[in-house]
């Protein structure tokens, strides 16, 4: 299981955005939420910019005391990922739920730029 750099399919990318944010939250000892992990899943414009004003803004800025460096080269690498995006899909269908699900364990796999 490789990540597929390239594909930039909305459920793909929302994927592995929301990978990106586990591994965030991970690194200060913390799990997302279930219910957000899984609403994130099928309709990502209620959950992702939720996430990222919330949790995962807190988890970096404590990360960023310890890792500045890393945590910039994060955020980088999560903008990019955004800007994929023309916007936050308002539901996946099933087969773009297929593709969040390879997206967010292609992205697991790789790891953050920490």
């Amino acid at each position: 299981m490789t990540l597929n750099d390239s594909r930039n399919t909305p459920g793909y990318v929302c994927g592995r955005i929301i990978a990106a944010y586990e591994l965030i939250a991970a690194q200060v000892g913390q799990n997302l939420p279930l219910n957000d992990l899984n609403l994130s899943a099928t309709h990502p414009v209620h959950t992702i910019p939720r996430l990222r004003a919330g949790q995962i803004r807190k988890a970096l800025a404590r990360t960023r005391e310890q890792n500045p460096e890393g945590v910039a080269r994060v955020e980088a690498y999560i903008a990019d990922l955004v800007a994929r995006l023309d916007h936050f899909p308002q539901s996946l269908d099933s087969e773009q739920r297929a593709e969040y699900v390879l997206g967010e364990a292609h992205q697991k796999v790789v790891g953050l730029p920490f």
